[in-house]
């Protein structure tokens, strides 16, 4: 019943008396009352409620301010001047400034792992013509003891000579057999035969 009572002072409030009076029996109706508490009744509050109270009600004003202030600065951010005021490129630039902020975005996405953009992978070149193998290779020593097969080979990038294992390279010749007579290699689907003392053919 009292609620059917305060709507009708509000509603009475409303039409009859000032804007003032109708915004004070809407915040006393919100507040469950039929008007404001006056002073007499906050001075009768302890002093830590009071300064409760208009800490709360201080709180209220500020993000009332700020709430109109961030519409106001809404509004103000697309206004366009007219053009004889002289300030049509100021208007401009926001749009170029939030177009350069979406290429943005496309530049570095956002659930990219490294935040890079799409970048299309450069062809991959064929790989250069290998280079025709040294046939030039003299075998001056072999060593075989023990399953261990090696043999000395003398080359032209290596003309001090080597010690190489079967299965190891040389000059892109790989070691394939070595017996006490010669050498086999194999490289770029060619075989070789070195025999010892003498230059390969």
């Amino acid at each position: 019943m009292t609620s059917l009572t305060q709507m009708v002072q509000l509603r009475l409030a409303g039409m009859t008396g000032s804007p003032r009076q109708f915004a004070t029996a809407r915040l006393a109706a919100m507040l469950g009352r039929s008007d404001l508490p006056s002073r007499s009744e906050l001075a009768a509050l302890r002093p830590a409620t009071r300064v409760l109270i208009l800490g709360l009600a201080a709180c209220i004003g500020l993000v009332g301010v700020v709430t109109i202030s961030a519409l106001i600065s809404l509004e103000l951010s697309t206004f366009t001047a007219p053009a004889w005021l002289g300030r049509a490129g100021a208007a401009a630039k926001p749009s170029n400034a939030r177009a350069g902020g979406f290429e943005n975005i496309l530049q570095r996405p956002l659930f990219s792992r490294n935040r890079q953009g799409f970048v299309a992978a450069e062809p991959v070149a064929a790989p250069p013509p290998m280079a025709p193998l040294d046939s030039g290779l003299s075998l001056k020593g072999v060593f075989i003891s023990d399953g261990i097969a090696k043999a000395f080979l003398i080359s032209a990038q290596s003309p001090l000579g080597v010690w190489v294992e079967v299965n190891g390279q040389i000059d892109g010749w790989r070691v394939a057999a070595v017996t006490p007579e010669h050498v086999v290699l194999e490289g770029q689907g060619e075989k070789l035969t070195v025999p010892l003392h003498a230059s390969g053919r």
